[in-house]
């Protein structure tokens, strides 16, 4: 009777253990991931293996202030989703939008009455041998603040480092037989855990691997995309560079073209101006040419030579005509002038000394009274041999003298 006690008793909870674990295969396993590279991978495997469960759903809380867009958000799930797809088992994805991840997850457990939540104790790269406990400030939290109805799971690299259970009755009672199912595994509460179904690992491992292969073979793509429309650019920037060294060698040309017309221009001017002025003197040594014929002509005439031959003073000739002058007036800048020939000048809009070319303080003329004395009395003692000047020939030589003055 014993025996049958016994024997009824393995029946029995042989019979336990098969409906407790299609309640928990029937449960819904939540698990928490991250973004950052597929790093919650190993929190996922960790629930295929070793929860029995055939639904899951990815929990993904996103943070705006990282400024990560919806569209990388969704990448990121449908990569996670693929993992239980190779497998042939039932994801889906919940996520919301706050700055809190802790907070983020408590909330999502209030609004979809989670049961079941797998979350990494801490990142894979901080696990050691020596793990007893959680690492992660966001795991501690989620253990002190999540709701008592949910049990969770807390794995690190494929360990279960700690395991909050449900405070119900009925879900201690689905813990245990999970439990049971999970002690395959050799899965202990609160101690480091050895994985079980190797061949399973292995197989999610490499399907993981794909899809990481996939995932590097696409960021390859958009890099080689990203480099690709970087060499247009350069080309691109060269050859607007080109067209601009173009468009300042033709303007480089055009200007030296320029400047050489202008030299040339100005050597024209330069050898017009010589000329004129050639001509010019070439005109007043024949004036003092013709004046002294004249004046050797009437000396020949005169039957009585005079007793002295007196010397001109350049101080009685006009800068201006260079001739005797007749009304010497001084001007601003202390030079004396013939009358007629200053005031010509003045009249023709100069400002300027003829002799410096320096602009004149005022207009206005002073006779020059001793001087002309001195040159009425030089005339008087020369009256001999000097012959009056023709008031026509003045006044052409005055202009002509201004013109010269006015060239130069």
């Amino acid at each position: 009777m014993a025996g049958s006690t016994r024997d009824g008793g393995s029946d029995d909870g042989e019979s336990m253990k098969i409906s407790n674990r299609k309640v928990v295969m029937d449960e819904k396993i939540y698990v928490a991931v991250t973004k950052r590279d597929l790093e919650s991978k190993s929190s996922l495997v960790w629930a295929i293996q070793n929860t029995g469960g055939r639904e899951f759903c990815i929990v993904y809380v996103h943070q705006p202030k990282y400024f990560e867009t919806i569209l990388m958000v969704s990448i990121c799930l449908n990569c996670y989703k693929r993992c239980f797809g190779f497998l042939n088992l039932n994801a889906e994805t919940i996520y919301i939008e706050m700055d809190s991840i802790e907070e983020g997850i408590l909330q999502l457990i209030s609004q979809h009455g989670i049961k079941k939540l797998v979350m990494g104790a801490a990142a894979d790269r901080h696990y050691s041998m020596k793990m007893r406990d959680l690492q992660s400030k966001k795991a501690i939290y989620i253990r002190r603040e999540a709701p008592d109805t949910c049990h969770i799971w807390f794995p690190c690299n494929g360990y279960l480092i700690f395991t909050r259970e449900a405070r119900r009755r009925e879900i201690l009672y689905l813990e245990g037989t999970s439990s049971s199912y999970l002690s395959q595994s050799k899965i202990t509460k609160g101690t480091e855990r050895v994985p079980s179904s190797s061949m399973a690992k292995d197989d999610v491992g490499n399907q993981v691997a794909l899809i990481e292969a996939e995932r590097a073979k696409r960021e390859t793509l958009f890099e080689a995309s990203k480099r690709e429309e970087a060499e247009k650019s350069a080309i691109d920037a060269i050859k607007r560079a080109k067209e601009s060294e173009n468009r300042y060698l033709n303007e480089l040309k055009r200007r030296k073209e320029t400047e050489k017309a202008l030299k040339e221009a100005k050597e024209e001017l330069e050898k017009m101006r010589s000329e004129s002025e050639t001509r010019i003197a070439e005109s007043k040594l024949k004036i003092k040419l013709s004046k002294l014929s004249k004046l050797r002509s009437k000396r020949e005439g005169e039957e009585v030579s005079p007793s002295r031959d007196p010397e001109l003073p350049q101080y009685f000739l006009c800068p201006i005509t260079q001739d005797v002058m007749e009304d010497p007036q001084v001007a601003a800048d202390g030079f004396t002038y013939e009358g007629e020939a200053i005031r010509c000048w003045l009249d023709s809009g100069h400002e300027t000394s003829p002799m410096t070319n320096k602009r004149l303080i005022h207009t206005s003329l002073v006779p020059n009274l001793a001087l002309r004395s001195a040159i009425q009395e030089w005339l008087q003692d020369s009256s001999s041999w000097i012959i009056e000047p023709d008031p026509l020939f003045v006044k052409d030589l005055i202009k002509r003298s201004l013109k010269s003055l006015e060239a130069n």
